[in-house]
């Protein structure tokens, strides 16, 4: 005859397993426990370029003015898109040839200055204005409240071409 202590004592086996099986079971009741240490990282501040913006004009080194349309787009995640061309109505303008700059890619913003990663050209060169500059070069910027310039500058830093926008929202 074998000897079993359960068969002896089958308060102390249901005790046993009860114990077991709460312990198992204890997994905090689904409440979260509050962390100890660094406190939560707070989210970065928005960068103040980012939203949508309204071209307005295009200004050249001579001081001249073209009419112009279209925009610029910053995202939270570093995004631009850029889309700048003659209205058909600008004494320069030769259509197809109407576009002054179209880029998108990533803009690190520094001190006044983009810096570009992945950027692409939005469009053909033959839609390109016979001036147009490469797009890489639309790389200075100055904001001032509800109006942004974003300049070319030519290899001795001069500013060569500037397109100003106006906050859209």
């Amino acid at each position: 005859m074998q000897f079993r202590w359960w068969s002896r004592r089958p308060g102390q086996l249901v005790l046993v397993l009860l114990v077991a099986l709460s312990t198992a079971c204890a997994g905090g009741g689904g409440r979260l426990r509050p962390s100890v240490g660094a406190p939560p990282a707070a989210a970065a501040a928005p960068s103040p370029l980012e939203g949508e913006w309204t071209l307005t004009s295009l200004q050249l080194a001579d001081g001249s003015v073209r009419r112009v349309t279209g925009f610029v787009r910053f995202d939270r995640f570093s995004n631009i898109t850029l889309h700048a061309e003659l209205q058909p109505d600008d004494p320069g303008a030769r259509p197809p040839r109407l576009v002054v700059a179209d880029f998108n890619g990533r803009a690190t913003v520094e001190e006044g200055r983009f810096s570009f990663v992945g950027l692409a050209m939005g469009v053909e060169s033959d839609r390109l204005t016979p001036d147009a500059v490469p797009m890489d070069e639309w790389r200075f910027y100055e904001l001032d409240g509800a109006s942004l310039r974003i300049s070319a500058r030519d290899r001795n830093g001069r500013t060569g071409a500037t397109l100003v926008f106006t906050r859209a929202r």
